[in-house]
């Protein structure tokens, strides 16, 4: 996953293989509760506020492939049986997806320590380490917090 700014609120998941690339002139927000599904490219050409609660999948590059390529989980939660959106097929309990799938992200939330209070659920996102850990990790803290630099390696 690639995200040019910091643009993603709590509990977004962003599923593997997926790639996120906003810029200075198309920034791209992710509202909380969202699930990016794997193997999902945001290449942007204009600017995206993907909002609260949504499901996202496919290729999004401006507002109309989100519209075709996104629903909000309370939508989906109100299907039982079939939908289709774009290239997306759903069958089965929408609300059963949406309830594990959430039940799934705050267990790997506490599981990895992310309410970590000092004493218990201790885990490796614990205290101050909320990013990914990177041989390189140059901003643990402060304004630019888990951001990293384009490092270029010569030999």
């Amino acid at each position: 996953m690639f995200l040019w700014r910091r643009g993603l609120e709590k509990k977004v998941f962003v599923g593997f293989n997926s790639f996120l690339q906003g810029s200075a002139d198309c920034p791209l927000t992710v509202g909380e509760d969202t699930i990016i599904m794997p193997h999902t490219i945001i290449d942007l050409r204009e600017p995206i506020n993907i909002p609260s609660g949504h499901l996202v999948w496919g290729l999004i590059r401006d507002r109309k492939d989100l519209k075709k390529h996104s629903i909000s989980l309370a939508e989906l939660s109100m299907i039982k049986g079939k939908l289709t959106r774009g290239l997306m097929h759903f069958k089965g309990s929408g609300s059963g997806f949406v309830q594990a799938f959430q039940e799934r992200i705050e267990h790997i939330l506490y599981a990895n320590g992310a309410y970590f209070d000092g004493r218990k659920s201790k885990g490796h996102a614990q205290m101050g380490r909320n990013i990914s850990f990177n041989i390189i990790q140059p901003y643990p803290r402060g304004p630019l917090e888990g951001l990293y630099p384009t490092i270029a390696i010569h030999s």
